[in-house]
């Protein structure tokens, strides 16, 4: 068997931002209205790599692919200057049940899980967003960043990061829009990106000024978060899918654990925002939150779209 490989390059040569975003409401519709079959993923905890494997399948009922992404997250390989993420989507035949294609599986990663930052952040920030921050210095910085600026017209984004010296070349590989920022930042930003490893709160509900709206996509695992206790609870919170986030969604679970927070307080699933079942921002006063670990169903949209155009 001799699959094609469609590489990074590939992806993004078929697939723009705005393709991308538009996709995710595709994606959060199936998983709200039960069209997507999406277990939850397997979490192969390897402790003394300090790594971890993910695998997780998707399928979308009446759909013409299925597809399975392997990924493996190793925590150490950003100091030692290697991807944080590596992984490969492998495309199936749904109707037929062959293999079909791999497909690279970071590319995929970053770009559908800043789609799914912009789709939020379209759908939840305030319509007159000027100011961003963004924590994070990575691929997936730069996917939210990407995202963000598809469906808001910004005019400052400030990128806060572990380094001084590799978030100044981050920045550098903007515009000038986009500059190294501080904490005090914060209280100036009307959308805030968490895209970052932090096993701990990145910054406290003080440091920020109502109306704000946070896409926290960087933790996903049950004790790890982004977010502090009295946000979460401060916030309106909606997620991609309830039943992984109650496996995986540490800045949810975290405060459930410590007695001072509920899933019943949560606003529920980005899908069902969509659809009208849910109210997004009701005042510029809200503080809207999208918490996001993850879905393969977002994996298995943009691998479709990668499939289709590039067999043409």
């Amino acid at each position: 068997m001799n699959l094609p490989f469609y590489s990074a390059d590939d992806v993004r040569s078929v697939v723009s931002m705005s393709d991308a975003i538009e996709s995710m409401r595709t994606a959060f519709t199936a998983l709200s209205d039960g069209s997507a079959i999406v277990p939850n993923r397997i979490n192969l905890p390897m402790e003394d790599q300090n790594a971890l494997h993910l695998s997780m399948p998707a399928y979308i009922k009446d759909g013409k692919y299925n597809s399975i992404k392997l990924v493996n997250v190793h925590f150490d390989n950003p100091q030692i200057g290697l991807p944080l993420i590596n992984g490969v989507i492998l495309v199936m035949d749904a109707v037929e049940g062959s293999p079909l294609a791999l497909v690279e599986g970071k590319s995929v990663t970053s770009l559908r899980t800043g789609a799914g930052s912009g789709l939020a952040t379209d759908l939840l920030a305030k319509t007159d967003s000027k100011n961003a921050v963004i924590f994070g210095s990575g691929a997936q910085a730069k996917t939210q960043i990407e995202a963000i600026r598809s469906v808001r017209n910004l005019e400052s984004i400030k990128v806060i990061g572990r380094s001084k010296e590799k978030t100044l070349e981050f920045c550098n590989s903007f515009d000038e829009t986009v500059q190294p920022g501080e904490m005090n930042n914060l209280k100036n930003a009307d959308i805030i990106c968490t895209a970052t490893t932090s096993e701990r709160p990145l910054f406290d509900f003080d440091d920020i000024s109502h109306g704000v709206h946070i896409n926290a996509v960087g933790a996903h695992k049950s004790d790890t978060r982004e977010l502090g206790t009295k946000l979460v609870q401060e916030g309106k919170v909606y997620i991609d899918q309830l039943s992984s986030s109650k496996n995986e969604a540490g800045d949810i679970i975290i405060p459930i654990n410590e007695g001072k927070y509920d899933w019943g307080q949560i606003q529920g699933e980005l899908g069902d925002l969509i659809l009208g079942k849910l109210q997004g921002r009701s005042s510029d006063q809200d503080i809207t939150i999208f918490n996001s670990i993850g879905n393969a169903v977002q994996d298995l949209v943009i691998a479709e779209m990668v499939m289709e155009k590039k067999s043409k």
